[in-house]
This record gives structure tokens, C-alpha cells and sequence, in this order.
């Protein structure tokens, strides 16, 4: 739950563990590759800043699709996904913001789960693998929790990013889920409410997709 300014704050001083292990990258990494997580970044000050602007870079030049075919042989498949083939799913968005970030000196990582799934209405019927259940006996949803329905079609993988102070914050660079939309965490000069931060949300961007 962090918000921008406080993401932009954090600054570079990782912990050991931190670089020992999160700043590693494949021999097959390319000149290219590396060269475009350098432009895509050039005009960002922070890691935040890096991190947000290659999240957007994957949202809108790389087209979601739920099959790829087999990368070529010998061929690095972060490179051939992002130059030549520019379609993926959800682990080559990930793994190709893990290692842009990396090349960076930004510590991340890929992480593996579900993404949110469908929200539930208030009065409906939760759903069950037991077929000899009847919905009789089935909880409801209630307007008071705020429920959803996870499937195997929800499996997703995500980049996240250290920050020190924070920890692991994640990103969303896959264009089919929503982009993720974090407080600003800024001051508003406002008179009848001085020194108040303001914990509006950040636009999302109009050149998104």
C-alpha cells in the first residue's frame, strides 16, 4: 500500500542479501535488451520511476495472447519476445520486466499466484467443488465481504520490485489484468487543511491500451 512519494523516497541502499541474489541475470541477456530497458528509462529519476515506465513500456507495444509458439532454438526468449515475435502472456511480461530491471542494477523478482478473479454479488451462491453439496447449504455472499471467485484460468505470474524501508512491491505489466493504481501520498497546499496528504489515486495514464 505504499504510496508514489513514498516508493520515489526510498532510495538505492540495498541490502546485501538483497543484491546478492535479486541482481543476477542469464548469460543469453542481449546488448539489445539491455539497451532498451536504458532508453524506455532514460528520463525516469527513481527506481519507482524505471520500474513504472518499463510496466508501461510491456503494456502498450506487447499484445496479450494466452498461446506463443516455441521460441527458436538458441535464441535468448526475452529478446525474440520483445523485438520480433511482441506477443506473450503473463510470465514473459514478467520475466522481461525482472530482467530489464536487473540490467538497471533494480533489484526484482518474479513472482507466481493468481490474479483477483471475479467479484461476487452481494446475494450470490458461492460456488464449490462438491458436486454433492446442494446450494441449499451454500454460504452467500453478503454485502459486508468482498468476495471472489478464483479459477484455474486466474494462475498469473508478476514482477516485483524491492524497495528498502518497504520490501517487495509488485507491478502489472500484463496488459489483459488492470493496471495498478497507487495513492499519490502528497501534500496539498489547502488551506482550511494544512500539511494534509492527499490520498487520491493516480490517474491511470491515456496512452495505456
Amino acid at each position: 500500500d505504499a504510496s508514489q512519494r513514498e516508493l520515489r523516497a526510498a532510495g538505492e541502499d540495498y541490502p546485501d542479501w538483497v543484491v546478492e541474489r535479486y541482481l543476477q541475470l542469464p548469460e543469453t541477456i542481449t546488448d539489445r535488451t539491455r539497451e532498451l530497458a536504458r532508453r524506455i528509462t532514460a528520463d525516469a529519476e527513481t527506481p519507482y520511476d524505471k520500474a513504472q515506465a518499463i510496466t508501461n513500456y510491456l503494456r502498450a507495444n506487447i499484445t496479450y495472447t494466452e498461446r506463443i509458439e516455441p521460441p527458436p532454438d538458441n535464441r535468448d526468449r526475452i529478446d525474440w519476445m520483445l523485438f520480433e515475435y511482441q506477443q506473450a502472456f503473463c510470465n514473459y511480461y514478467a520475466s522481461a520486466e525482472v530482467v530489464m530491471l536487473r540490467s538497471l542494477g533494480i533489484p526484482a523478482r518474479l513472482a507466481v499466484g493468481y490474479a483477483e478473479g471475479e467479484p461476487l454479488p452481494g446475494n450470490a451462491v458461492l460456488p464449490t467443488p462438491d458436486a454433492s453439496q446442494s446450494t441449499s447449504e451454500l454460504p452467500t455472499a453478503t454485502s459486508d465481504r468482498n468476495l471472489y471467485v478464483i479459477r484455474q484460468r486466474d494462475l498469473h505470474a508478476w514482477p516485483e520490485v524491492y524497495f528498502p524501508g518497504i520490501g517487495w512491491v509488485e507491478f502489472e505489466p500484463t496488459v489483459s489484468q488492470q493496471p495498478i493504481v497507487r495513492p499519490l501520498g502528497e501534500l496539498v497546499n489547502d488551506d482550511n487543511a494544512p500539511g494534509r496528504l492527499n490520498d487520491g489515486l493516480d490517474p491511470i495514464p491515456d496512452d495505456l491500451p
